[in-house]
């Protein structure tokens, strides 16, 4: 008879924010808007589309184990070296890496109960104990709690920033002060998914490549701003101790051959990233005017996400399938550890016209 280890019988299976192709059953709404993933809805750069199709002919061949076109076209933009950098099969591939590539017998990883739930998941995957420190204020990283929690068991500090699927930010001085603060022979993994759109709407947006530490892994993809969510494309920047081990444990040919081209492609499509950046810096506004309007609570993020802070399961469960009803797909958050709250993306202008007039429905019915 074969065993599991119990560590995976306590696993739990992913649960998508779409949940099957046919998401909106039988009866057709007037419009059918996908808000529950944090996906561009732009779709992808022409750029990288126009790279992904010209690669067809190459899929008979292994994808470069290095990447090195795609580490240099990201060294040149990053001003960085390509030993800086590790590419992987999106963000959860690279959180899979650290998990794999870091960890001894008895040591833990420590973030907060609200962050990004892949680092944890892979941490459990891997059986490697996690410490959650609760979140404070409007759904954010407590971090001095963090430090606090900080003992010889501590071999990774998760930090996610802005967090998804809370939007909260942790401003520049507070991270450099917090960095600063954590034993140098501890990682600092710091996930900057969604940085693009954050520089933006914040000035207090920190790059974390900038804060001169050599225990800091930055987590960046190509997922969000760049539209390419579906060919799961990724990189680690961090010092070269700590790349090299990354690459030491990653797939051998992970990322394939049409991710690393249209990436490459991608970072050059300034127009395209512009566009998208600009469309969630001016929809965010128009959103929130929406929520105050209707009464309801919501969390300022600096993501292309909006969390809405429902108050009850309940509510987010009726919220949930009435919008499902009217054709639009949002993202119920009990997974995450939020059961009160629902996730919002932010759309094309269409999309969001079409989010806002379903609410108005659904609120000034009640």
């Amino acid at each position: 008879m074969f065993i599991i280890p119990p560590h995976i019988q306590k696993l739990q299976p992913y649960k998508p924010g779409k949940p099957d192709a046919n998401i909106f059953g039988d009866n057709k709404p007037e419009r059918e808007v996908v808000l529950s993933s944090n996906e561009n809805n732009f779709g992808p750069s022409p750029l990288a589309m126009e790279a992904y199709v010209a690669n067809a002919d190459k899929i008979f061949l292994y994808p470069d184990p290095v990447s090195g076109q795609l580490k240099q076209a990201l060294s040149a933009m990053l001003n960085l070296k390509p030993e800086n950098l590790s590419v992987g099969n999106g963000s959860d591939s690279l959180l899979y890496n650290i998990m794999r590539g870091f960890f001894g017998p008895g040591q833990t990883l420590l973030t907060s109960a609200g962050a990004f739930v892949s680092a944890k998941k892979y941490a459990a995957m891997s059986n490697i104990p996690i410490v959650e420190t609760p979140m404070i204020g409007n759904y954010e990283f407590d971090l001095q709690t963090i430090l606090d929690h900080i003992d010889d068991s501590t071999q990774v500090i998760y930090i996610v920033n802005p967090n998804n699927p809370t939007g909260t930010m942790i401003s520049t001085t507070a991270l450099a002060d917090f960095v600063a603060r954590v034993p140098e022979h501890i990682i600092i993994v710091i996930d900057e998914a969604y940085c693009e759109f954050s520089r933006v709407l914040s000035p207090e947006y920190p790059d974390a490549t900038q804060l001169g530490r050599d225990n800091i892994i930055v987590l960046r993809t190509f997922s969000k701003a760049y539209g390419m969510a579906g060919l799961r494309l990724g990189y680690a920047i961090g010092a070269p101790v700590l790349i090299s081990t990354l690459n030491k444990v990653k797939l051998t040919f992970d990322p394939n051959n049409a991710a690393q081209a249209a990436g490459v492609a991608a970072l050059d499509d300034i127009a395209f990233l512009e566009k998208t950046i600009e469309n969630n810096r001016h929809e965010l506004p128009r959103l929130y005017h929406c929520y105050d309007e209707l009464g309801i609570k919501y969390v300022p993020g600096f993501g292309n996400f909006v969390m809405l802070d429902l108050g009850t399961e309940v509510a987010v469960e009726d919220l949930y399938e009435q919008l499902k009803n009217r054709g639009v797909l949002t993202r119920r958050l009990a997974s995450f550890g939020i059961p009160q709250a629902l996730r919002v993306t932010v759309g094309t202008p269409e999309d969001n016209d079409y989010l806002m007039a379903q609410l108005r429905s659904v609120y000034l019915a009640k």
